[in-house]
């Protein structure tokens, strides 16, 4: 990982105006005008239109890359130049979590489950992951591997008691 993938990640523009309009009662279009509250008519009048702006792109491409290495290394690779003791840095090693399904176990039957649920084709799981963590091996891979395998029967998608 590269050394300053913190900074690649964060520095990125803020977008929007610098300053919201001040928002003032006779610019309301609406004629029962005086029945809406200060509060909000400012939320409806001049929204906060800054806002900021994550460049996470550098991260993903990073993970693809690492695909067929084990997830034990890759991952203290990323705590290596992201640690815990910034804020930021924490919040972008929660969204490793976007594009990496790592909590995969196996059930007592075989089957593959997430979060207390034998993964199925398109369940909510699948949203806009592209990696995941093989249970089996702890190797990270393809999404695309999973989605075979769940094709082809080789994760058995029966769970529960018997």
């Amino acid at each position: 990982m590269r050394d300053d993938m913190f900074k690649v990640i964060v520095e990125r523009p803020r977008w929007g105006a610098s300053h919201a309009v001040s928002p003032k009662l006779k610019r309301m279009p609406q004629a029962d005008a005086g029945r809406i509250g200060v509060k909000r008519h400012a939320c409806i009048g001049a929204p906060y239109t800054k806002s900021l702006n994550e460049n996470l792109g550098p991260l993903v491409r990073y993970l693809r890359r690492q695909r067929g290495r084990r997830w034990d290394a890759v991952f203290s690779e990323i705590c290596a130049k992201l640690d815990t003791g910034s804020t930021v840095k924490m919040h972008v090693r929660e969204h490793i979590e976007d594009f990496v399904l790592t909590r995969i176990s196996i059930g007592r039957y075989g089957e593959w489950m997430f979060e207390g649920q034998v993964l199925g084709r398109r369940d909510q799981w699948f949203r806009r992951r592209k990696l995941f963590v093989d249970p089996r091996n702890g190797v990270l891979k393809d999404m695309a591997v999973l989605e075979a395998m769940l094709v082809s029967g080789m994760v058995t998608g029966q769970g529960g008691a018997r």
